[in-house]
C-alpha cells in the first residue's frame, strides 16, 4: 500500500512538472512578435528594481525608479535606505545628471566615462529593460533561447533577459544583465507599471 502512495506521489509531480513546462513554452517571449510590436507601442512607462553595476574599478547597488515618456528618460538612483543618490535624465542623445543637492548640469559622454570607467548604453536600455531589441541597430542571438529568457548582443553588450512575466497583455523580463569589457550590470524589475 506504501509503494502504491509513493507512485501515485512521484506519478503526480511529473505531471505538475510537465503542465508547468507547457504553459511556459505557451508564453515564450521569443516566438511572440506581437508582443514585441505591443512592447513598443507603449510610450509612457515606469519600473521599479535594484540595480547593481561591477566593474574593474568599483561595485556599488542602488534601487532604480525609471520613469519613461516620448521625450525623456528619468532615472533615480538610490540608497537601500531611499536616499537619492543622484537623478538622470536621458533626452534627445544628451545626458542631464541631478546629484543630492538638486544643483543639474549636462553630462558629455566624455565626462560619463571619466565618472563611470565605461559608457553605458543608454541609448539601448529602455529598449532591452522592456525585452526588445534596439531596432534601429543590428542584433546577433548569442545562445539558443529559452522558453524564461533570451540571450543577444547588440553594439558589443552581451545582453540576458530572463523571468520574463505577464504584465497587462504584455511580456516584460524582470531580470536583465548585460556585460561588456568587464562591465556587468544587473537590472532586477521589482514592479512594472504600464
Amino acid at each position: 500500500m506504501k509503494l502504491f502512495f509513493l507512485y501515485a506521489l512521484v506519478i503526480t509531480q511529473l505531471f505538475a512538472c510537465a503542465s508547468v513546462d507547457s504553459e511556459v513554452q505557451k508564453k515564450s517571449p521569443l516566438a511572440d512578435v506581437v508582443n514585441a510590436q505591443s512592447v513598443l507601442a507603449i510610450k509612457n512607462w515606469q519600473l521599479l528594481g535594484r540595480l547593481s553595476v561591477r566593474s574593474e574599478k568599483e561595485s556599488w547597488l542602488a534601487t532604480l525608479e525609471w520613469h519613461h515618456d516620448h521625450s525623456a528618460d528619468n532615472l533615480a538612483l538610490s540608497t537601500s535606505l531611499g536616499g537619492v543618490i543622484a537623478k538622470l535624465t536621458y533626452a534627445n542623445n544628451a545626458v542631464f545628471l541631478s546629484d543630492a543637492k538638486g544643483s543639474v548640469r549636462e553630462v558629455s559622454d566624455k565626462e560619463l566615462m571619466t565618472l563611470l570607467g565605461y559608457a553605458p548604453p543608454l541609448a539601448h536600455l529602455r529598449f532591452w529593460v522592456r525585452g526588445v531589441v534596439d531596432p534601429q541597430w543590428p542584433m546577433q542571438v548569442k545562445e539558443a533561447s529559452n522558453a524564461d529568457g533570451k540571450v543577444f548582443e547588440q553594439e558589443g553588450w552581451l545582453v540576458r533577459l530572463s523571468r520574463f512575466r505577464q504584465e497587462g497583455e504584455l511580456m516584460l523580463p524582470s531580470k536583465v544583465f548585460i556585460q561588456k569589457d568587464g562591465v556587468k550590470i544587473k537590472l532586477v524589475v521589482d514592479k512594472w507599471l504600464t
